[in-house]
This record gives structure tokens, sequence and C-alpha cells, in this order.
């Protein structure tokens, strides 16, 4: 259990800032409440974007510190990845898309990603942001764009 809820905290921790696409105007965020976007794919292998907010729990994980809201769940694997700027442009005039090599979150510590689904649709993400992608083969993926500077995140699967 510690395991499982010590990976969650790390992507919840940073999580809490919420998503580009649907971060709240005021501080008042629910605290029991988390947004995040995910790409997932239909039967006819496009993708899609959708915001999906997680029910959170209170735990109490780490006596005597008061308890707090989270939910886990198992990972396997934590890595970090930098992308230099500009990086993916090329796929991106070519509309050369590339599914995710496995259902994992992503979660932004800087920089700028511009992403495009196969639908048309297309969003950006930042430092606090998490996305869950879930296109795998054989959807077509998504188009991943960093801005003019750097992007650092970290994946967790």
């Amino acid at each position: 259990m510690y395991t499982k809820l010590a990976s969650f905290m790390a992507v919840s921790s940073l999580a809490a800032c919420g998503t580009t696409v649907e971060r709240p105007s005021t501080p008042t965020m629910d605290p029991s409440k988390l947004p995040y976007v995910r790409i997932y794919c239909t039967p006819d292998n496009e993708s899609h974007f959708e915001t999906v907010t997680v029910d959170l729990g209170k735990v109490d994980a780490a006596p005597p510190a008061r308890p707090f809201f989270a939910k886990g769940s198992a990972a396997t694997r934590v890595a970090f990845a930098a992308f230099e700027s500009g990086w993916g442009a090329e796929e991106e005039a070519a509309r050369k898309y590339h599914p995710a090599p496995a259902a994992q979150y992503v979660v932004y510590l800087s920089g700028q990603m511009s992403i495009a689904t196969s639908d048309g649709q297309s969003r950006r993400f930042g430092p606090g942001d998490v996305l869950r992608v879930e296109d795998v083969a054989p959807c077509k993926g998504h188009i991943s764009v960093a801005g003019p500077a750097a992007v650092h995140t970290m994946v967790v699967r």
C-alpha cells in the first residue's frame, strides 16, 4: 500500500494544479476532486480529448500530519523525459501521428507542449498539467510539439 500511495502522491501533488483546459479561475478548487485530460481512442481508431474528474477520499496516511485527499493506483514505472524546443514540429508539418507506447500519465514539469488528436482538436499543456494517454496502437495517435523552451515531464505507467 505504501508504494502505491507514494507513487500516487508524486503524481497527485503535481496534478493538484489542475489541467490547462479546465483550470479553475479561483483558488477555491474542491480538494476532493482532481480534473485531468485524457486522450482515448474510438473503434474507428481516431483519438480524442476528454476531461476526467477523479473523486478523492480522505486518508490518514502520514500521522501525525492531518488527513488529506488521495486515491492511489498501482504504478509499474516512473521516468523523466525532456524534449528540446520545437521537438515534433516536423511531424506536425507532415501530419504524422504516433500512438502512445503504453497507457500512461504524463505530468508536465516545465515548458509548454501542444498536442493534436486525430479528430482535429488541439490543446496546450504546461507545468502542473496531467495528461493520461491511452491512444495506443492500432489507434492513429496524436502529434506532440514542444514550445519555444525545453519541456520536462514525468511519465508514470
